[in-house]
């Protein structure tokens, strides 16, 4: 090998080195929760499949289309803290809950389960091992990982209310220097040990986020909760174009027009074949603003304002959409599962 090709090899090593040491560089620093910021991959091809559906619209008590928060607040009129069990389904168990100022919840642990708390007005500070506390107000996910203690209590001057949401037969734990809990289910309060080591945060999962500073900041709306049984993301959606000054809306929008529209197509039918459904679990939504429309298969069409709750049973056609004449809907999507939209063929036929 000539003099000139050796120095030209070495500089070539020299490069590619310098090269994959600036690469993996690159690789360490960067924050964890960069991948969600890429660009999201083409959708493949949409395929038909066969699926046995049996009847949609079937609903079991708790659940109902919708639970507006105004009916809650009458059932339980003259109370300041309250708990109403308002979904227990095979995959979660969720409960709206208000709570007066100065109330404090003990510390507390979930052992083998996931919580999340969607807070709809007030303030709840949480205190989470591991964590710096936050305060928790109107639009706020909190999240807490499973093994992991916690507790909170509510700081605003008014009322709080919130949404607990857990998979389905989670058990709560209190430690021993807390009072002796009372049985509730019939069983017998005993002492149990085990070593607790708090869940991790992997990616979208967070302790707190808050759906207005997201909003404030034009962050693109995506999962923020993603674990064992637990799925929410929040969709956002504007009626009026002008309103989406971020471009952050999928536009979503459902049934209302805007004033002045004339209303067009035929009137809904709930017993035709319309959007899409969900073969196994369960999908049901918190209106965090705005107003949301809800098609739902053999029940009709409902609408819900900030803090109601809409629910479609599994295996039923539904279709949701924006509905607030200016400004953002936002619906906070729930279920146990990343759910897959399974559309439906009418217009194939």
């Amino acid at each position: 090998m000539s003099l000139i090709s050796k120095k030209a090899l070495c500089a070539a090593v020299a490069l590619t080195t310098a090269a994959w040491f600036a690469t993996s560089a690159l690789a360490q620093t960067a924050p964890a929760q960069a991948a969600p910021a890429q660009t999201a991959p083409a959708r493949a091809p949409s395929q038909q499949f066969w699926l046995e559906k049996t009847k949609g619209g079937v609903y079991k008590a708790p659940m109902r289309p919708v639970w507006h928060l105004a009916d809650l607040k009458k059932m339980h009129a003259g109370q300041d803290s309250w708990q109403e069990q308002i979904i227990k389904d095979p995959e979660q168990d969720a409960t709206y809950n208000s709570g007066a100022p100065g109330s404090k919840y003990d510390p507390r642990i979930h052992p083998d389960t996931p919580t999340v708390f969607v807070v709809i007005s007030g303030e709840v500070k949480f205190t989470v091992e591991g964590q710096a506390p936050v305060v928790a107000k109107r639009g706020s996910i909190v999240n807490i990982m499973k093994t992991t203690m916690f507790s909170y209590e509510v700081t605003s001057a008014q009322n709080a209310l919130w949404v607990e949401v857990n998979p389905t037969n989670y058990k709560t734990l209190f430690p021993v220097s807390t009072p002796q809990p009372k049985a509730v289910n019939g069983g017998e309060v005993i002492k149990v040990a085990f070593p607790p080591k708090p869940g991790a945060y992997v990616a979208p999962n967070q302790l707190h986020w808050n759906l207005f500073d997201a909003i404030d900041r034009c962050e693109p709306m995506s999962a923020k909760v993603l674990d064992d049984h637990l799925f929410a993301s929040p969709l956002l959606g504007y009626v009026n174009p002008a309103d989406n000054k971020c471009n952050t809306g999928r536009g979503n929008v459902g049934g209302t027009p805007l004033p002045g529209t004339p209303v067009t197509g035929p009137a809904f039918n709930p017993r035709s074949t319309f959007g899409h459904l969900h073969a196994g679990p369960a999908e049901w939504w918190i209106v965090q603003v705005g107003k949301i429309s809800g098609k739902f298969e053999n029940q009709g069409q409902f609408f819900a304002d900030e803090g109601d709750v809409l629910y479609a049973a599994p295996m039923m056609w539904h279709q949701m959409g924006a509905e607030a004449q200016s400004g953002p809907s936002v619906r906070l999507a729930m279920g146990g599962y990343e759910l897959i939209n399974m559309n439906n063929t009418a217009a194939s036929k």
